[in-house]
């Protein structure tokens, strides 16, 4: 017997592939343990996650700006906790079955019918149309990161389905297969559809960075199995392929350092998405023929005809740092005539036309372009003021040495280098011209010290961080304390507004819900309304003083009701001096003691009357008008369109840019917001040049363009949001992980 190989040449018949006569002899059992191999190694990755995606969704609860979104996540938390086993296999059972019907449909040929056009045009399903909205996003998310893997996966699978070409439609293995079997396992467990979307964005974020992994074992289980081992330099993107195996131009890419693979991680993602979509948009351009590296096609060196041997990344570093220091010249090999100033504004765009930079890595070529976009759109941020400007643009040879070296310096918000520019840009906003030297200063010395001390490691820039903290932190303290007196005068004045309003609706939540005696009703109404307006005012409502008035208040109600049992009549009898001694202190406060006695013998009465069983249930007649003048319950400015909604969410230490009717510009701090967000306090960086709103006109101001609140992203989010905007395609989205937070993607 002759034992049939497998090659990796394939007679393609003109007619139509059937699956049951042309499919290798154990393609079946081959799709089978891939299917099996995708559906359990995604089902191990998320039961490892389930604890973090509950952990998420608890701690979205807490933030949610709604009860719908609160009530949202609160069920996803429970749902996860107590029902995820039976998900899992529902969504396995789910998958197989469409797995089936998938290959089962690719057995049938396709002929052509007549097609029977309707008699009118009908629309998608609102909530269906929403459904494959989320599909479509995740799937895309996922077949770029796994874009690699799947590129090779395709091919071999029309090499094992003996077709032409494997359409993403008819692959049982692509990742929409995978998201739809998910969707379909929790409708068929009658869950909402809400919060059905919402698991299955959760199981998407769990599952995302492993997910390239998986598809990289199935090559490799396809690979031992004989099905195209080797493939094709030109469309070949398998991620097992080493980087010797005669892969050119783009491919080549990705067997450098920091390489063009599929990411890695969440770390990865935003320089990989710009990787990709710079060679995309470079592939279009040159009509397909994909991204040539500079090596290729940068200029020669006298006496080789082959063209100059490329800069390891190392010598790359090493003349940056020269030229960092100002110790470059134009002796410098690879340098060329180019005269280079290193604390210039384009000194990124400088050295991008020297033969050094043609002659490094391609992937290093594209770091150097990918950190020039980020300084122009840095440079042109609006919000960046002139001042420091120049003092950033002495940090463009150090922060290319950081994103050579780092790439996670395009994707951590957090990352040092990123850290100091941010603190430096924010650093400068308000300043006048009094306090800017000293800052400019200041700034100034912590450049020198990165320029002068940074090689390799980025510690000297979490060290620099510091130094420029605890000069701002000095001088946030000293305009604190500027502002300290401002705050609590209006504080103040904002409690003795609503106080009168917030004692009346405490005695009225009391009288008018219980058969309340009438002495106890006109009590709390003409003088015990006066001691909570005190401790309203002058302390607050989270205050001791509030909340003991409050419930003395209760006491003295329950004290007068019919006691039923001995423990209620024990209960009265020692709660009784604490209680009078307390309401007779406060009464006293507020200078209606002589009062105290005639009431008090009244009570008695009553509080006798109670321990008898026999309490008069009398109810009061309201109070008069005149001592019950209510303000509005809704002691917040209330919310009727986003300019309130703005407001609303404000924070302490925002910036707002106001303009005068004049056209001049005053950018000041939210230095305070009142308790009940009825004031709002902004300074200037001293504390001074104090200015108040109220709610209602600070919105009227930004309803007006009179005033405008300043990004509260920092600098570098917003400038690489801006770059990944410029270069990547329209059809494509940032991943959930890499998307910079504060900015609207969906």
């Amino acid at each position: 017997m002759v034992e049939k190989k497998i090659c990796n040449v394939v007679p393609f018949s003109n007619g139509a592939s059937n699956l049951s006569t042309t499919m290798l002899g154990d393609a079946t059992t081959i799709l089978a343990a891939c299917r099996d191999r995708l559906v359990d190694g995604v089902s191990a990755v998320f039961t490892r996650h389930i604890g973090r995606a509950s952990d998420e969704f608890i701690a979205m609860a807490d933030h949610a700006s709604s009860m719908e979104q609160q009530q949202l996540c609160s069920s996803a938390a429970q749902f996860l906790s107590n029902r995820s086993p039976q998900l899992l296999q529902q969504f396995r059972a789910t998958y197989i079955e469409v797995c089936t019907q998938m290959l089962s449909a690719s057995t049938t040929p396709r002929q052509t019918q007549a097609v029977e056009l309707p008699n009118e045009l009908s629309l998608l399903d609102e909530e269906d149309f929403e459904e494959e909205l989320a599909i479509t996003k995740l799937t895309t998310r996922a077949a770029f990161n796994c874009s690699q893997q799947l590129v090779a996966l395709d091919r071999r699978l029309a090499v094992l389905m003996r077709v032409q070409r494997m359409m993403q439609e008819d692959n049982p293995l692509y990742p929409g297969v995978i998201f739809t079997s998910m969707l379909q396992a929790l409708s068929r467990m009658d869950v909402d559809r809400q919060l059905a979307l919402t698991l299955l964005q959760s199981f998407e974020r769990q599952t995302a960075p492993e997910l390239p992994k998986i598809y990289a074992e199935i090559n490799h289980y396809l690979i031992e199995r004989g099905v195209l081992p080797k493939m094709s330099p030109k469309t070949s993107m398998d991620p097992l392929a080493s980087s010797g195996d005669g892969i050119q131009g783009s491919d080549a890419i990705a067997g450098q350092s920091g390489g063009l693979g599929a990411p890695q991680g969440p770390n990865q993602d935003v320089f990989s998405q710009l990787l990709h979509a710079i060679q995309a948009a470079s592939s279009r351009r040159s009509g397909g023929s994909g991204w040539q590296s500079a090596q290729q096609v940068g200029p020669r060196m006298p006496g080789q005809g082959m063209g100059p041997q490329p800069f390891a990344s190392s010598q790359l570093i090493s003349a940056l740092g020269e030229l960092q220091r100002g110790q470059a010249d134009t002796s410098m090999p690879g340098l060329g005539s180019v005269q280079i100033n290193p604390h210039g504004s384009n000194v990124l765009r400088q050295i991008r036309s020297t033969p050094m930079a043609n002659w490094s890595q391609p992937i290093d070529v594209m770091t150097m372009d990918i950190v020039a976009m980020l300084f122009d759109a840095i440079f042109r941020d609006p919000e960046l003021p002139a001042s420091v400007r120049a003092e950033i643009a002495k940090l463009q040879i150090p922060v290319l040495k950081v994103a050579l070296l780092d790439k996670q310096f395009f994707s951590e918000r957090e990352h040092p280098a990123r850290r100091l520019l941010d603190a430096i840009a924010q650093a400068g906003i308000g300043r006048n011209a009094q306090d800017e030297p000293r800052l400019l200063a200041k700034i100034s010395s912590v450049v020198d010290a990165v320029i002068a001390g940074f090689d390799s490691d980025i510690g000297i820039f979490e060290t620099q961080i510091e130094t420029l903290g605890d000069f701002l932190q000095d001088e946030e303290k000293t305009a604190s304390d500027k502002a300290v007196g401002m705050v609590d005068a209006l504080a103040v004045r904002e409690r003795e507004e609503l106080a009168e309003g917030r004692a009346i609706a405490e005695v009225d939540s009391r009288i008018n819900h219980r058969a309340t005696p009438a002495l106890i009703a006109d009590f709390l109404t003409r003088h015990w309304r006066l001691v909570l307006v005190d401790a309203f005012a002058r302390h607050g409502e989270f205050s001791t003083q509030w909340s003991e008035s409050l419930q003395l208040m209760d006491e003295l109600t329950w004290s007068v009701i019919a006691k039923s049992s001995s423990q209620e009549r024990d209960r009265l009898v020692m709660m009784l001096p604490t209680m009078l001694k307390g309401l007779r202190e406060g009464i006293e406060q507020v200078g209606r003691q002589d009062i105290w006695n005639d009431f008090f013998s009244d009570l008695i009465q009553l509080h006798v009357a109670a321990l008898r069983k026999d309490a008069p249930a009398q109810p009061h007649p309201p109070a008069q008008s005149e001592t019950r003048k209510v303000v509005a319950s809704n002691t917040e400015h209330p919310i009727n369109d986003d300019y309130d909604g703005l407001v609303h969410k404000l924070e302490v230490g925002a910036w707002v840019e106001f303009q005068s009717a004049r056209g001049t510009r005053n950018t000041l701090r939210l230095n305070w917001v009142s308790e009940f967000r009825r004031v709002f306090l902004f300074t200037n960086r001293q504390g001074e040049n104090a200015m108040t709103l109220a709610a209602s006109s600070l919105a009227d101001h930004l309803r007006k363009g009179t005033a405008r609140l300043l990004s509260q992203n920092p600098l570098t989010e917003r400038a690489v949001a801006e770059v990944m905007e410029q270069v990547m395609p329209a059809s494509v989205e940032p991943t959930s992980e890499s998307r910079p937070r504060g900015y609207a993607w969906e």
